[in-house]
């Protein structure tokens, strides 16, 4: 009886190039944009004509809490630049304000004032941002589209205008690190920089804001690896 043969492990498909899109700081504020849509749809629920009534008006202030903390929090993500060191720093001030508070006795007073804010805004106010926000969106995702990275084993191919101008660089010899240097920013989308050095470039290309950054960086260290045995095999432009 014929012994059946031994079963081969599938083929891994080569990575013959990978596209990289940096993106405007924007991107970071989706929360808001999630965070409008929702408290429209909340603020929907609430009995027409009877949200500045007493019975209704705490829902409605509770509803603008919420959309104008997380504002709050995106404008701090884009404003400034929250390196490790600066984020425990703040965690840590936090908490010492917290335990200040509770051992002084005003963190209470604290607390009824944020519940007592008057931050009532109607639905049209949270779907007209919501719809803002889409707009800008698809003008950035239609951008990103004519302005982009494409890296390939022996170049790297700059796209760029409507026209699709291109401009190129070589592989061999070319410097590479990613910096993440915001915290939020990287926990937010997994975003940081890219900076590439290729030879006979006077300055450093940075391309900022690369969202999951540690999957493209890992992706490019294989293709450029391919590049490499090409290069032990002979085959510097490659496979015929």
């Amino acid at each position: 009886m014929a012994e059946p043969a031994p079963k081969t492990a599938p083929a891994v498909r080569e990575t013959t190039t990978v596209i990289v899109r940096p993106y405007p700081k924007i991107v970071y504020l989706y929360l808001t944009w999630l965070v409008s849509i929702f408290c429209g749809i909340l603020q929907k629920q609430l009995p027409i004509g009877k949200t500045l009534e007493a019975e209704f008006a705490g829902e409605s202030a509770l509803v603008g809490r919420i959309w104008i903390f997380v504002f709050i929090f995106n404008l701090l993500v884009i404003s400034f630049e929250f390196s490790r060191i600066r984020s425990v720093a703040i965690i840590l001030g936090v908490l010492a304000f917290i335990f200040a508070g509770i051992q002084f006795g005003f963190l209470a007073a604290v607390g009824v004032f944020l519940r007592d804010l008057p931050l009532l805004m109607n639905e049209t106010f949270y779907f007209v941002v919501a719809a803002v926000f889409t707009i800008i969106y698809l003008l950035v995702f239609l951008t990103t589209r004519f302005n982009y990275w494409e890296f390939q084993p022996n170049e790297i191919l700059h796209h760029h205008g409507f026209l699709g101008d291109v401009r190129r660089y070589p592989t061999r010899g070319l410097r590479m690190q990613k910096e993440i240097t915001d915290v939020l920013e990287h926990i937010l989308l997994r975003a940081g920089t890219l900076v590439l050095e290729p030879p006979g470039v006077d300055r450093p290309i940075v391309l900022e804001n690369v969202i999951n950054l540690n999957k493209v960086e890992d992706k490019i260290q294989r293709l450029l690896g391919t590049l490499k045995v090409r290069l032990d095999e002979g085959q510097v432009g490659g496979a015929d």
